[in-house]
């Protein structure tokens, strides 16, 4: 049996635990949180092998290239893509709302006990991504800090004499190995981790999922479907990949997001992806972190809505000027999310402080945040993949041959 379990592959494993978990969650209810050690400790270690694999990942992803000038032309790309992106999110964000609007006819009977924080400025949220003590960035996480430091040490090779940066750069390409086999190893347990966690997140949140609360999940998840939707056009017109070829190899990394609801814990496995899809590594060790902190489609849908939300609640009229400025704050809010603490919670109350609306509306959204997390995390992971692809598309004749990763 065991042997015949070692030759199913892993992606219907981790499917197969969705599935058996989701069933738990139902049938034991709450109770199923006796299964949270175990979503805790696969969560845990995937975030502990994940860290130092993006950081020699990305720096030797970046060392491997042939100047600074290909960098800069991928880094212009990636971030027009994420804040093009984004923008879409936040409209389809709103046209769902408006069809099922979910505030009306809701009273407004909750309390936000948090703190509002205030809008981080350019200065500051420049600021806020230099770390001062990289070692202390470690300790803390900053994840945002962390990235800004392996893109300097990765452009720092590039400049270095060739015996040098050749020996950097293997250097990290064999740390990069050494961390993936960790990961892969920490995936073997993935199909029993997702268990526990889809049955306790079924199990706490299921009967929530009534009344208004119905409609705001379903306006959310169809913004995420509309948006993978337009994931799909983009990659077949900007890359001409087959849809069925990229999304069977992407199912890994959209199980995991699911689950785990970790962009940071989905990064090693969104890296496997796009070596599967044939993304030069040079490519997704630089977007796909990157991506991770900056590309927030899954944000701006949530901004959106629940901006629609609290104003649908309260009656209020929205004119155009006020739904742009929504749309320009929500970039702003998820693009530049590094410098706002407190992550998806914080940046709703920002919004919804910001145009006078009730903040009693954090609190109901906190509420049901988990069940509709899963999914924006999914969509944030997705995007990050997609745009490589493209942009991996885009630049195949400029790089060599020897960068792709098949």
């Amino acid at each position: 049996m065991i042997h015949a379990y070692q030759r199913i592959p892993l992606l219907y494993k981790i499917f197969a635990g969705m599935l058996l978990g989701a069933l738990i969650g139902i049938l034991l209810g709450p109770e199923s949180a006796i299964l949270q050690p175990i979503g805790t400790v696969f969560l845990n270690l995937l975030k502990m092998a994940a860290l130092p694999l993006i950081i020699f990942n990305l720096i030797a992803g970046i060392a491997s290239l042939s100047d600074g000038k290909v960098f800069g032309r991928v880094g212009i790309k990636i971030m027009f893509y994420y804040v093009l992106t984004t923008l879409f999110a936040m409209i389809i964000g709103l046209l769902a709302g408006s069809w099922f609007k979910p505030g009306v006819g809701f009273v407004l009977d909750g309390k936000y006990e948090g703190t509002v924080e205030k809008i981080p400025s350019f200065s500051e949220t420049l600021i806020n991504l230099i770390p001062s003590n990289i070692f202390k960035t470690l300790t803390e996480g900053r994840f945002d800090q962390i990235i800004i430091f392996s893109l300097l040490v990765g452009i720092s090779i590039l400049f270095l004499n060739k015996e040098d940066k050749d020996y950097l750069s293997n250097l990290f390409d064999k740390l990069t190995k050494l961390f993936s086999k960790l990961v892969g190893i920490v995936m073997g347990i993935a199909p029993l981790g997702v268990l526990a966690l889809m049955a306790v997140t079924v199990g706490k949140y299921g009967p929530m999922l009534a009344g208004f609360l119905a409609k705001y999940l379903a306006a959310t998840y169809l913004s995420i479907l509309l948006q993978i939707v337009l994931y799909t056009v983009l990659l077949v017109l900007f890359s001409r990949t087959k849809i069925s070829f990229f999304y069977k190899n992407a199912l890994p990394l959209i199980a995991t997001s699911l689950s785990t609801s970790s962009s940071l814990a989905s990064v090693p496995v969104s890296l496997n992806c796009a070596d599967n899809l044939g993304i030069p590594r040079s490519i997704s060790s630089f977007t796909i972190p990157l991506g991770s902190q900056v590309n927030k489609d899954g944000n701006g849908i949530m901004l959106a809505l629940t901006f629609l939300f609290a104003s649908q609640a309260v009656g209020a009229d929205l004119s155009l000027a006020i739904l742009f400025k929504m749309i320009l704050l929500g970039l702003v809010l998820t693009t530049g999310a590094g410098g706002v603490p407190g992550g998806g919670i914080v940046t709703i109350a920002i919004l919804v402080d910001a145009f006078g609306l009730p903040l009693e509306i954090v609190a109901i959204v906190a509420g049901v945040f988990a069940l509709i997390d899963m999914g924006l995390t999914m969509l944030n992971c997705l995007g990050d993949l997609v745009g490589s692809k493209i942009v991996a598309k885009q630049e195949e004749k400029r790089l060599p041959a020897h960068h792709a990763q098949t």
